[in-house]
């Protein structure tokens, strides 16, 4: 029985502790649409996972038709993809096998950009 408390205890404190890991984005731009730009950048929630190469985002509803676009450091375009938010809130990108080491992430929808960075 004490074992598998001991079990139980360590895999709450691994769900605690991995999540640590990976890599929070900050966003800069401006979205003019509802949500507010402060509320946007605070809600679209973009994570890297540094170990698996994984970008995560969860997007706010109500944003519609987004473009998310991976540039290197030079500025060249090495991945897009077009989201549809208010049916996909979640997207999760592999950038293994993309160079992004130091790249850009940007988030359009046409009229609106926020934007971020990669530092792998």
């Amino acid at each position: 029985m004490m074992r598998v408390v001991k079990l139980f205890a360590v895999a709450i404190a691994l769900l605690v502790v991995l999540p640590a890991f990976g890599e929070k984005i900050f966003w800069k731009g401006e979205w003019l649409s509802l949500p507010t730009s402060e509320e946007l950048l605070t809600s679209i929630c973009g994570n890297i996972d540094e170990k698996t190469k994984t970008l995560t985002f969860e997007f706010p509803c109500g944003l519609g038709d987004v473009i998310v676009s991976i540039m290197d450091a030079s500025g060249n375009l090495i991945y897009q993809e077009s989201v549809q938010t208010d049916v996909t809130p979640s997207v999760t990108i592999s950038l293994d096998g993309l160079d992004v080491d130091d790249g850009t992430i940007s988030i359009t929808d046409g009229e609106n950009l926020v934007f971020g960075s990669i530092n792998l």
